[in-house]
């Protein structure tokens, strides 16, 4: 009888446990409903570094096994600017404040080209003289009454000369223009203007004046009449001096060499300054003459020649000067300040302001720099920030972030949510 009651109450203690856990499963689901989400138990919110040895970390408080020192919580951040190889760096406005760190906004400019190089002054004409020729063969129709030592102005009428080929070609460039061949006679422009017509003569012919308008020369500076040769009626060639003039100034003529980069960047009739050590705070005022072609197969350089009009008694021969040619700018070019490009033997980047907060260095491609800014040719678009003034700690911290993922367990990062175990590294130690 007894085996029969301790039979009865062991089968009823199996069928009451397995009703009980019947009942906290849901029908059609195997899970139990105290098992949490896989998303829950992803990356924890903090973890814990050692200040003195950052490859040791672990979620939970303690102490370094190296230094002995206390772990400080550190909080992650799910960061959606972070890249494999320049994490973002993480800094706070009071730590940006004390570092200095000034912004500067990437925005579309014109780049002007200012080439600054060492010239030496070559010749000193103390006469300034220039010859006044006419442009074309021909006959004098009219000279202005002008004799040696009388002033001229620039712009005043000096002679006229008319010739019966400068005619013909006037004619044939009028029909062809009321003929409505415009192509043809726009064509025939330039060598009217190398006869010596002006703008406001062609325009006329195009008019429909007259074809037989004489070629006018007048004088290109204020100066002074040296000497006067040819008479009304005379025939005159192209080489013929009707007028020696010259101004109250002495011409400098400088040699100055540029690099090669720089080839395209100077052309004749461009402008120039020079200053002299010898004459603090005086700049002088002049242009490009001459650029020549050979390029110096060890320096790798090119000779420019300069002209530089003064009556600065003070200026010598074989004088050493600081020239500057400003040559012809670059439009609408991204621009950023030079001080913000970091320079490595990987390349160039700088440090781009995500928020207030977050700082990254991005790669970039540089281009010509002038007048302390720099093009950006790739890497950066316009209204971006980037760091002028500190990025170089930003980016060693970064590269120091970097080199930590580098040296983390393989498969994981230091910040994508997995744990260094410390006392692996203890094991290690001992």
């Amino acid at each position: 009888m007894s085996k029969s009651l301790l039979l009865t109450a062991l089968l009823a203690a199996v069928i009451g446990f397995a009703v009980g856990q019947w009942s906290h499963i849901s029908p059609g689901n195997n899970t139990p409903p105290t098992a949490e989400p896989e998303s829950l138990s992803a990356t924890p919110v903090s973890q814990y570094v050692c200040p003195m040895h950052p490859e040791i970390t672990r979620d939970e408080p303690g102490s370094c096994p190296i230094c002995g020192m206390d772990l400080v919580a550190q909080k992650l951040e799910s960061d959606t600017h972070t890249d494999s190889d320049f994490p973002t760096v993480q800094i706070t406005p009071s730590v940006k404040n004390n570092l200095g760190i000034r912004i500067a906004r990437v925005q579309y400019g014109d780049l002007p080209r200012s080439v600054e190089t060492i010239g030496k002054i070559t010749r000193v004409d103390p006469m300034a003289r220039r010859t006044i020729t006419p442009p074309i063969r021909g006959e004098l129709v009219m000279v202005a009454d002008k004799q040696d030592g009388d002033f001229i102005t620039a712009g005043e009428l000096l002679f006229k000369v008319q010739s019966d080929e400068l005619f013909e070609h006037e004619k044939t460039f009028q029909d062809t223009y009321l003929s409505g061949d415009r192509a043809t006679a726009n064509a025939m422009i330039p060598r009217l203007s190398r006869m010596g017509l002006t703008p406001e003569q062609i325009s006329r012919l195009q008019a429909g004046e007259e074809p037989r308008m004489p070629v006018a020369v007048r004088a290109f500076e204020d100066g002074f009449i040296y000497s006067r040769r040819g008479h009304l009626g005379e025939q005159v060639h192209t080489g013929f001096t009707v007028f020696n003039v010259g101004g109250n100034y002495r011409v400098i003529e400088v040699t100055a060499e540029i690099f090669e980069r720089q080839w395209g960047w100077v052309h004749e009739g461009q402008t120039a300054t020079m200053t002299v050590r010898g004459l603090p705070g005086k700049v002088f005022e002049g242009e490009v003459v001459r650029v020549e072609p050979p390029v110096g197969y060890t320096t790798r350089s090119l000779e420019v020649g300069l002209k530089f009009k003064t009556d600065d008694p003070a200026l010598s021969q074989s004088m050493f000067a600081h020239v500057s040619i400003h040559g012809q700018p670059l439009h609408h070019v991204l621009l950023v300040p030079t001080d913000s490009v970091i320079r490595t033997g990987e390349g160039e980047r700088v440090v781009v302001m995500r928020d207030q907060r977050h700082f990254q260095p991005v790669a970039v491609v540089a281009g010509e720099e002038s007048n302390g800014r720099i093009q950006i040719r790739s890497g950066l678009e316009e209204g971006e920030q980037v760091v002028a003034s500190g990025q170089f700690l930003i980016d060693s911290e970064s590269s120091l972030l970097a080199g930590l993922r580098r040296l983390a367990t393989p498969g994981t990062h230091p910040d994508d949510g997995s744990t260094h175990d410390h006392r692996d590294h203890a094991a290690l130690e001992h």
